[in-house]
C-alpha cells in the first residue's frame, strides 16, 4: 500500500508569512497551482493558501445579522464577519493564510490520505516529519496512486 511519502510532490511551492497579496496571485497565476504553503523563516508550516482564499477575499462583504428583542439588539455571526474583515484586508500572507492546516506523516498510507481529505473536504496534505515539511499531497495524487493500486 502506498503511503503519503510515495505519492507526494517533494517540492511544493511555498511562500513566506509577509509575501504580498499581489506577488502571491502572479505566482498562482505564472506557476498554474492551486495552492501555497505559508512558511516562517525557519522553513515551519505556518498555514496555507489556497485558490479559493484568493477568491473569497474578492467576494462582497457579509453584514452580520442582528436579532432585536425588546430594546434590546443581539448580534449574530460578529466572529465570523471580523474574520471576513481580516481576509478582505489581508495585505500579506500572514492575513490570508488558513493556520488550522491538516499534516500528515510520511508514513501516512492511502486509504487514510483518502478518507482524511473526504472526511474533512481538504484537497491538499502537507506531509510533515517533526517541524520539516516534506511535501504535499494533493486530491490529485490521491486518485493517480488510487488508479494505480
Amino acid at each position: 500500500m502506498p503511503t503519503a511519502k510515495d505519492i507526494m510532490n517533494p517540492n511544493p511551492e511555498s511562500c513566506t508569512l509577509y509575501t504580498s497579496i499581489q506577488t502571491i496571485m502572479q505566482q498562482f497565476a505564472q506557476n498554474d497551482i492551486d495552492y501555497l504553503l505559508v512558511l516562517d523563516e525557519d522553513q515551519r508550516l505556518q498555514g496555507i493558501i489556497t485558490e479559493s482564499d484568493l477568491i473569497e477575499q474578492q467576494a462582497n462583504l457579509h453584514v452580520p445579522t442582528a436579532i432585536a428583542i425588546f430594546d434590546m439588539v443581539i448580534p449574530l455571526g460578529e466572529e465570523k464577519f471580523e474574520k471576513e474583515i481580516k481576509r478582505l484586508t489581508a495585505l500579506t500572507a500572514e492575513g490570508l493564510m488558513s493556520q488550522d492546516v491538516k499534516t500528515v506523516a510520511p508514513d501516512t498510507p492511502l486509504h487514510d490520505l483518502a478518507t482524511l481529505m473526504s472526511e474533512q473536504h481538504i484537497h491538499h496534505l502537507p506531509v510533515v516529519s517533526g517541524d520539516s515539511v516534506e511535501g504535499v499531497v494533493s486530491k490529485h495524487d490521491v486518485i493517480r496512486a488510487l488508479a494505480n493500486c
